[in-house]
């Protein structure tokens, strides 16, 4: 196998995971409900948002370690950008998004080629350790979708309080109403009902409306914190990965290790 398809190769799988990316993306788009109200459903839209951004850091270490030269990998981030936007959706916002996620992938195949340079040994340590930046913005296109699909939602229908929180508290309060007023407590606890109702609908109106355009900004900002502190505490995951795939790519003979002899320049006191 040529050294271009193994290159190729590895610049597709970044790809492949950038489309699956993008996917997620739509799918987050679109389950802004579940954000609103917590449920199994969303437990594994989030353990899919993590299975993709773990798919996409694992095959960019790929990519920034193996394709050379550099501006190989920076034509694959460029396309995977391309394959995030086809999996999600074109727009003027996604393409910015997608954007600052192909720069992030420059920016850090970049610094772990000049990190590589610098060990002795090759080693995944400085390839994990400068995931980071990407990272962050991977989470911030998951969010920015987050983002997107609810400002779509309240443009057309308006914010509102889900039907399950106000179920809730009505069912609490009518029990206390039908525990103090047991005689009559049916036409009590309708009344109650329709009064809590018109509450409700005039908190909306009165003070929420003025300011809902910034709900879906805060739901976003509110979801972004809790991601980078998950994925922080699960960045060994991808390191382990790529230690087992380099470990299995050199046993295939996909890739070796070779030893460099270099001249160094140093000034020094004669």
């Amino acid at each position: 196998m040529s050294k271009w398809v193994k290159t190729i190769s590895f610049a597709v799988l970044l790809i492949g995971a950038g489309y699956y990316f993008g996917t997620i993306c739509m799918q987050i788009d679109q389950a802004y409900k579940l954000i609103l109200t917590p449920s199994k459903e969303l437990l594994i839209q989030m353990l899919w948002l993590l299975l993709s951004l773990s798919l996409v850091l694992v095959c960019a270490g790929l990519v920034a370690t193996l394709i050379r030269p550099i501006w190989v990998g920076f034509i694959a981030f460029a396309l995977s950008g391309l394959a995030v936007l086809f999996g999600w959706h074109i727009s003027a916002i996604t393409g910015i998004l997608t954007f600052v996620y192909v720069l992030a992938g420059v920016a850090y195949t970049r610094s772990v080629d000049g990190q590589l340079n610098q060990q002795i040994k090759f080693s995944v340590r400085p390839i994990s350790q400068c995931q980071g930046i990407l990272l962050t913005t991977l989470i911030l296109v998951a969010c920015g979708s987050l983002f997107l699909g609810y400002r779509e939602h309240i443009e057309r229908e308006g914010f509102s309080i889900p039907d399950s929180y106000v179920e809730l508290i009505m069912e609490l309060m009518e029990k206390q109403i039908v525990a103090r007023v047991p005689i009559g407590g049916g036409e009590v606890v309708v009344q109650f009902r329709e009064e809590f109702q018109r509450s409700i609908d005039g908190f909306i109106d009165g003070t929420v409306k003025p300011y809902e355009r910034f709900i879906p900004l805060a739901m976003a900002l509110g979801l972004f914190m809790p991601l980078v502190t998950i994925t922080g505490l699960l960045t060994w995951v991808p390191a382990l990965f790529l230690k087992v795939l380099f470990t299995l790519l050199t046993a295939l003979g996909v890739v070796k290790t070779v030893t460099e002899t270099r001249e160094v320049q140093r000034l020094i006191i004669d």
